[in-house]
């Protein structure tokens, strides 16, 4: 039980520091507007698929946002997603693990953006084949890695049941529902990255501010 205290402790303290650098980094008014709304917009995803166990459009909603907004972005996105749901599904001790899993997947996004998209940022986002599938790729295996880091929290509620054997049994237990968040989020990934990342960079166009300085008249 004081592991489990000890982690959880722990990890409440990393989802603070991340929240206060994030919100102490600049950001203005429609910057937050888009955030609210794609983290809106993630969390009726989910609601509207709850009829189907772990297939929802969440996960990658959030790693969209994150892939062209950045991982400020993607963080948020992610929390609010979870934390805007469960006003629906329910409130717990397990919204705190779904938010950081989902913060964690958009700011994973950001990161795999600034890996592949090395050209100016006007140039289209996941053009060519082989970007469009690595961003495929990386959703499904999020399904797994969200799953795992909510199987974390499901151990830990054993209290003093832990044991290595009940570690083993709560991941495998859980396989068929991560597998089909990752074939769901392969399957909305495969039929709505493209649309969904041109979309939303041309948003990401429009909240650039170029500041313009007029050039020196020649004497």
């Amino acid at each position: 039980m004081n592991a489990a205290l000890i982690l959880v402790v722990a990890l409440l303290i990393v989802f603070v520091v991340l929240f206060f650098l994030f919100e102490k980094s600049k950001i203005d008014e429609k910057a937050i507007a888009i955030i609210a709304t794609l983290g809106a917009l993630a969390a009726v995803g989910r609601i509207l698929f709850a009829a189907l166990p772990n297939v929802k459009p969440t996960t990658f909603l959030v790693m969209a946002s994150g892939y062209v907004f950045g991982m400020r972005a993607g963080f948020f996105v992610g929390v609010l997603a979870a934390f805007f749901s469960n006003f629906y599904l329910g409130q717990g001790p397990w919204t705190l693990w779904q938010m950081i899993a989902w913060g964690l997947s958009g700011v994973f996004a950001a990161l795999l953006r600034r890996m592949m998209e090395k050209n100016d940022s006007d140039q289209p986002m996941l053009a060519g084949r082989k970007k469009r599938w690595i961003f495929i790729g990386s959703c499904t295996v999020w399904g797994f890695f969200y799953g795992w880091i909510m199987n974390l929290w499901h151990f830990l509620a054993y209290g003093t049941y832990m044991t290595w054997g009940g570690f083993l049994a709560v991941y495998a237990a859980s396989f068929s529902f991560d597998l089909a968040h990752a074939l769901g989020n392969f399957a909305f990934a495969s039929l709505f990255a493209t649309i969904t990342v041109k979309t939303l960079q041309r948003y990401h166009r429009k909240l650039r501010v170029s500041r313009w300085t007029p050039k020196e008249e020649s004497s």
